[in-house]
């Protein structure tokens, strides 16, 4: 009986190490959910630089060019350090967006790893932001066949 006591114990705390091994440790997985906090935001940031281009025909200078009180819409920065994400203007319809991760995103992590469904961001598209660990920019050019400007009438 005492043996098959401590066959159970091995049995339960193998598999505990080996779902670490797996899955991560929890320590792992906050840093893969920030860093996937911070694909979101830059999304959500390049949406909106994608909106100001088609509405001005032409890339906003700065993040804070992107503010709307209406909207009430204000860049969001990095969920751990709280700085801006950088924001580079390379042409009239070229732009980076760069952000320090943590962790890198491959193909295999993203398949193990369920994602919550998103209507604006759907996880097709999430393949242009593949990332390593650390400084990582990401170089966007506006297909103006795709995405015209509207145009103003006085």
């Amino acid at each position: 009986m005492k043996y098959f006591a401590y066959t159970i114990i091995g049995i339960v705390a193998l598999t505990i190490i080996a779902g670490f091994f797996i899955v991560g440790s929890p320590a792992q997985e906050r840093l893969r959910r920030t860093d996937d906090q911070r694909v979101q935001y830059l999304q959500i940031i390049q949406s909106e630089i994608i909106n100001y281009w088609m509405s001005k025909a032409r890339l906003p200078e700065k993040l804070a060019d992107l503010e709307d009180n209406i909207r009430g819409f204000v860049a969001p920065n990095d969920p751990v350090t709280s700085a801006a994400y950088e924001y580079v203007v390379r042409g009239p319809e070229m732009f980076t967006l760069c952000a320090t991760f943590d962790l890198p995103n491959t193909a295999t992590s993203e398949t193990l790893t369920p994602k919550p469904l998103s209507m604006s961001y759907p996880a097709s598209g999430e393949s242009n932001w593949q990332h390593q660990a650390g400084y990582t920019c990401f170089e966007r050019t506006i297909d103006t066949d795709f995405y015209r400007p509207k145009k103003i009438e006085p």
